[in-house]
């Protein structure tokens, strides 16, 4: 047994290492699913923009079946709370900032533990201090209740966790 380990261990010092090829998931703006993109480097991402101030649509896309006063008598409360829509109209977005790393890893099971009861499941993006929560509806396309709900959710998890504003939230230095 002692003898196989050290040749496994010649072995692996005398070969060459060959790049492991990764997947990356990646979304585009005409298909919001994700999508794998291969890869033997790693990518070095530039966070998404899904909504800005000065770029925000004029009209919400609701749901196909959804109660639009209910839906966006929601959103007027997210609003308030920082929540954007997304440049289609179609969701919900906002940025979280935490003091600690393991906040915001704190933060992201909150949602993924909501999310998976739920069956409706958001793009989330993790940073060093901060996290990225979209909601969108898929099918059927658009600003529906689940929406709502789960970024509310979302506003009730970051209060316990311990969000900051931001500007105060942890920096990679």
């Amino acid at each position: 047994m002692q003898r196989n380990i050290l040749q496994l261990s010649r072995l692996a010092r005398t070969q060459t290492a060959q790049p492991v090829p990764r997947v990356f998931w990646t979304a585009t703006r005409t298909c919001p699913l994700r999508v794998p993109i291969a890869s033997t480097s790693v990518a070095t991402c530039s966070p998404v923009r899904m909504a800005s101030s000065t770029n925000q649509p004029s009209t919400i896309r609701f749901s196909e079946g959804e109660e639009t006063e209910q839906v966006a008598t929601g959103l007027n409360s997210l609003r308030q709370r920082g929540w954007q829509l997304d440049q289609d109209g179609m969701g919900v977005t906002k940025t979280f900032y935490f003091k600690a790393y393991l906040k915001a890893v704190s933060f992201v099971n909150v949602i993924a533990a909501e999310s998976a009861a739920k069956k409706h499941h958001p793009t989330i993006t993790l940073r060093f201090g901060s996290v990225d929560v979209h909601w969108t509806t898929h099918n059927p396309r658009g600003l529906s209740q689940k929406d709502v709900t789960l970024a509310e959710h979302c506003e009730n998890g970051a209060d316990l966790i311990g969000a900051v504003k931001q500007g105060e939230g942890q920096k990679c230095y």
